[in-house]
């Protein structure tokens, strides 16, 4: 754990040491990739929640 908050506190200087437009450059398809990633995660955790709670609903009501 020590090596791997080493390795993150030397890229961290790293980056902070270049100009506004370089970072910008080199951390917005980073951070693009982790929200997309983020947003299909949720996006099936909420589908998956959904189709369940629609199979409950239709297993309660009464057959015809």
């Amino acid at each position: 754990m020590q090596g791997l908050l080493s390795w993150w506190d030397g890229v961290e200087l790293w980056l902070s040491g270049l100009g506004f437009v370089v970072q910008t450059i080199i951390v917005m398809p980073v951070v693009l990739v982790l929200a997309y990633v983020i947003a299909l995660v949720i996006d099936t955790i909420l589908g998956n929640g959904m189709r369940l709670l629609r199979r409950v609903r239709h297993a309660d009501r009464p057959q015809e």
